[in-house]
């Protein structure tokens, strides 16, 4: 049986002191909301989930078993895509985990930090497919708000044209997300302006950040080098 993780914290945490990158997204996003409502938040065995908006991760030993259940609880709710470093026989993008091993990056100061989170979130919703604007919304307002995040865009003729979203995970590593630039305004150089700033607003941290297979070289290029996988499942009723 799946239960929350407020129900059984101790269990959770236990759970959840690997190091693998799963591990420390999940990890500190139940920080972010530890001693408030963690509903989101789930254990089963020896593996954990987190739940947000449409999407589930998961990390741990998954039995067969184990697995059943999950998909069961997904389609009970509804989930749309899974990640984990499972390799299972479902529909699924592999994605890369980038690490930025470059020798520094340039300052922009054209580039606005933590301002309009309304105006940044329907722009990623207009560059991203599936994705709804609440969640968005909620999940960035949340995480800038308190701190443990920070966006990151730039605007040309009162547009934003390309942004990220910044997380820390703990003091050392930074998770770059929500990468994009308007498709009239791409390969002019904005999102490397952006992602760039990332990296000089932050020395001496960690900076990661997931890409599919096509982004590999562009990353590449900007210094960042492939150290390991994860698959994202799309959960349609035929996969069940």
């Amino acid at each position: 049986m799946i239960i929350s993780a407020q129900s059984r914290q101790k269990e959770f945490e236990k759970n959840n002191n690997g190091t693998s990158f799963l591990s420390k997204k999940i990890r500190c996003e139940y920080n972010t909301v530890k001693g408030g409502d963690v509903s989101n938040f789930y254990t089963l065995n020896d593996c954990v989930l987190m739940l947000s908006g449409e999407n589930l991760s998961v990390r741990g030993n998954v039995t067969e078993e184990d697995m059943e259940h999950i998909l069961s609880f997904c389609q009970f709710l509804g989930v749309y895509g899974l990640e984990t470093q499972l390799d299972m026989p479902m529909p699924r993008n592999q994605m890369f985990l980038m690490e930025y091993k470059g020798d520094g990056a340039q300052n922009c100061p054209e580039i606005i930090t933590n301002e309009n989170i309304y105006g940044f979130s329907q722009f990623c919703c207009s560059n991203f497919d599936g994705i709804a604007f609440n969640t968005v919304y909620s999940h960035l307002a949340r995480k800038v708000n308190r701190g443990l995040s920070d966006i990151y865009y730039l605007v040309q003729g009162r547009k934003i044209v390309s942004g990220a979203l910044a997380s820390r995970y703990g003091m050392n590593e930074i998770y770059i997300t929500f990468v994009s630039t308007r498709p009239d305004e791409r390969k002019k150089g904005y999102a490397t302006k952006v992602i760039n700033h990332i990296i000089n607003c932050n020395p001496g941290r960690r900076v990661i950040l997931m890409c599919e297979e096509k982004l590999k070289g562009f990353y590449g290029e900007m210094g960042f080098v492939n150290y390991d996988n994860v698959y994202l499942y799309t959960l349609r009723e035929e996969s069940f």
